[in-house]
């Protein structure tokens, strides 16, 4: 297969695809007696295990440890790499769901500040109780004057 119809039906650019050769992922292409390069079958079904793995969002780096024998299969490297991947995932969303609920408490905190209180009060926002009254009763820094 030529290159440009092994980008085409990956949906890749041939620029794409000789990059993933030259680093390593793609076998190499073979030449043609007119100096086309085209893939053996087997560099054909890399090529599309490297595009699949890059569209499920694998780094270069955790493709190229897929292509790694150790003695398990490229099944049981990919389900570990996922299992992984997917623990790793459900922290990132635990964080970011606790710093929405705090954030989402602060608003209706917020929202339900007294309408009597200073329009620049946000102590509530700030989860602490309110000092406004005390910060508007001290003069500025710069005027406070040496009680004598």
């Amino acid at each position: 297969m030529l290159i440009g119809e092994l980008a085409d039906a990956l949906g890749v650019t041939r620029k794409t695809l000789r990059h993933y050769e030259e680093i390593g992922l793609v076998l190499p292409a073979e030449r043609a007696h007119n100096g086309y390069r085209t893939y053996p079958l087997q560099a054909v079904r890399r090529a599309q295990l490297v595009v699949g793995f890059r569209a499920m969002g694998l780094s270069i780096d955790q493709i190229r440890t897929l292509f790694v024998e150790d003695g398990r299969t490229l099944r049981q490297r990919l389900l570990g790499l996922l299992d992984e991947q997917i623990q790793e995932y459900a922290l990132e969303i635990a964080v970011l769901q606790g710093r929405h609920n705090d954030l989402e408490a602060r608003y209706h905190a917020l929202v339900a500040t007294r309408a009597s209180r200073n329009g620049d009060c946000v102590c509530s926002a700030l989860m602490r109780p309110c000092d406004c009254s005390v910060a508007r009763a001290m003069p500025p820094r710069g005027d406070r004057r040496k009680a004598s």
